[in-house]
């Protein structure tokens, strides 16, 4: 299937000749196409289709510019920019599908995923993303960080422990400024895994 975001998308890559970021793209395609903003109900989801949608759009146009054009269009994950043939060291000139992201491409190119995908399918990928940042160990860590003693504390029982020992240790009252962030890093880790 042909993704119609392809020639914006183009465009907007032409216009900027240093790159972009596909942040830059969503935003922009969101202001182009209201359309775009309402690909499903569910915030997560929609966000999810989005970004496969541009996804899709910049492996198909990589694909087709470097048979058709021999350009090479670099999709990082913090720039994405067209590359002429000058750029392009002898290392880099290998064919789009023995490209180290060939998987991450097969992906986003596979319109099967992106169809199939729903709204408990995103909330996995989410929790096994923040469950791979946040390890077990990590956590009993937190836990006594902020001295919890609960395997499994509220969000508002980890927020109240943390403003009673960040005013302990806050570094315009005198505090450890180590021991703060620590408590801030604790914090932030136990909230992502916290339910309620």
């Amino acid at each position: 299937m042909n993704n119609p975001l392809i020639a914006p998308i183009l465009t907007m890559l032409k216009a900027q000749p240093h790159g972009l970021k596909e942040f830059d793209i969503l935003k922009s395609l969101q202001g182009q196409f209201p359309e775009f903003s309402q690909l499903a109900d569910d915030t997560n989801l929609q966000l999810f289709r989005q970004h496969f949608l541009i996804m899709n759009a910049l492996y198909q146009l990589q694909s087709q510019l470097w048979q058709e054009d021999n350009l090479m269009l670099s999709i990082e994950a913090t720039q994405i920019r067209l590359l002429s043939a000058k750029h392009l060291s002898s290392s880099n000139t290998t064919s789009v599908n023995n490209s180290p992201d060939a998987k991450l491409a097969a992906y986003y190119l596979d319109w099967n995923e992106y169809e199939k995908t729903d709204e408990a399918d995103v909330v996995r990928l989410l929790d096994s993303f923040y469950n791979g940042v946040c390890h077990s160990g990590d956590r009993r860590s937190a836990l006594k960080t902020l001295e919890l003693t609960e395997e499994n504390p509220s969000k508002g029982r980890i927020k109240q422990q943390y403003r009673k020992l960040a005013q302990q240790y806050h570094p315009d009252r005198g505090g450890d400024q180590a021991i703060f962030i620590s408590l801030r890093e604790a914090y932030e880790q136990l909230m992502l895994q916290a339910h309620i």
